[in-house]
């Protein structure tokens, strides 16, 4: 350095002519040079650190998240994430209305009477069965050898009456009132289940909730109620119950149909697009567990088109269905029986058929 001052100061001459630098200047302007220099060297360290503060920040974060805290930490708020995380979460069934008495934490005692089943023939689970589709699907497989378990929510007369009829037909049957809104009570049910029965051969999930939703006036709890029952609740049954499906020693294995709507398969209705986006979730369902249960178990759906008219409303107008069945090339609708010889035959007979869809619609996919 010393070599490279004098230097400028011998080219310069040292006396200070016009347009040359005196050694005092050019030490001047040096020291300026390094000042500048320093305070460039200090921005860098300032932002090296900032950012490796950062960086600790938001592993920080990360791993506060992976042990479920909360996210917050002094002086800098919720973490904007979790806090968006809980905004969203669905809505529990205690917060979309009042609840069945005693529903949210345990069963009642008498809504959990061990099924008078020995094991002896197969059995299965209906959902959703004591009218209707249902109704045609528990009389199926009770007539093709099963003991037949199923479930209801408000039905109760119709309810003690298919046991009747049941074991007239001789099935050992029994049934169970089950609110499929409350995931919690499903958890429990599913449990109960797991644990009491002697076998399990066939699960049906046939439990349904269909109303419109149009999307200028759609309700959260509507949707919400919808998705837990099309789809979470026969999630949460499939789960809990494949280990004693995995253990049925009939051919083919055990069985789950899953009753599903072509409707929510490319044909979807006006004003009905939450149900659409739930039975489309049940149909993956379909997919996703005959994967995931193969081979000991085997997995399929039936979509039917019209096999039971709606009781009330607008579609329940013979208008209504005389314009509905001009698409259907069978020229009439089906019955619940219809739908109830499909579930049978998939769920008995259809030995190497999984992860399929039977359209039960008179032909109405095809025009």
């Amino acid at each position: 350095m010393q070599v490279l001052i004098g230097q400028l100061i011998a080219q310069t001459g040292g006396g200070g002519s016009p347009g040359t630098l005196t050694r005092g200047q050019f030490i001047g302007h040096w020291a300026l040079y390094m000042l500048i220099l320093t305070i460039i060297l200090l921005l860098m360290v300032v932002a090296m650190l900032s950012v490796a503060l950062a960086r600790r920040r938001m592993v920080e974060r990360k791993r506060s998240r992976r042990r479920g805290g909360g996210g917050e930490e002094s002086g800098r708020g919720p973490d904007p994430w979790i806090e968006a995380g809980r905004r969203a979460a669905t809505p529990t069934a205690q917060q979309l209305g009042d609840p069945p008495a005693g529903s949210a934490v345990e069963l009642p005692e008498e809504r959990l009477v061990a099924s008078p089943l020995t094991g002896k023939r197969p059995v299965a689970i209906v959902t959703g069965g004591a009218r209707r589709v249902g109704r045609a699907i528990c009389l199926a497989l009770a007539k093709s050898g099963c003991d037949v378990v199923f479930t209801y929510h408000s039905s109760e007369e119709d309810a003690r009456s298919l046991v009747g009829e049941l074991k007239r037909a001789g099935s050992d049957a029994a049934c169970h009132r089950v609110d499929f809104l409350n995931l919690d009570e499903m958890e429990l049910f599913a449990s109960f289940l797991a644990d009491t029965l002697p076998r399990l051969d066939v699960l049906v999930h046939n439990a349904s909730v269909y109303t419109a939703t149009p999307l200028h006036d759609l309700a959260t709890e509507e949707a919400v109620q919808q998705l837990s029952v099309n789809a979470l609740s026969p999630l949460i049954l499939t789960a809990r119950l494949a280990p004693l499906l995995r253990q049925c020693d009939r051919k083919g294995g055990g069985a789950i149909v899953a009753m599903a709507d072509i409707h929510a398969m490319g044909r979807p209705r006006k004003d009905f697009i939450a149900y659409s986006m739930s039975k489309a979730a049940l149909v993956e369902l379909v997919y996703s567990a005959a994967k995931e249960l193969a081979p000991d178990v085997r997995v399929n759906g039936v979509a039917p088109g019209v096999v039971a008219w709606p009781e009330a409303g607008d579609e329940a107008d013979e208008s209504a269905q005389s314009k509905y069945l001009k698409r259907v090339p069978l020229a009439r609708a089906g019955t619940p029986d219809d739908a109830a010889e499909a579930v049978r035959w998939l769920a008995m007979d259809a030995h190497y058929t999984t992860g399929q869809i039977l359209r039960v619609d008179g032909g109405r996919w095809v025009t």
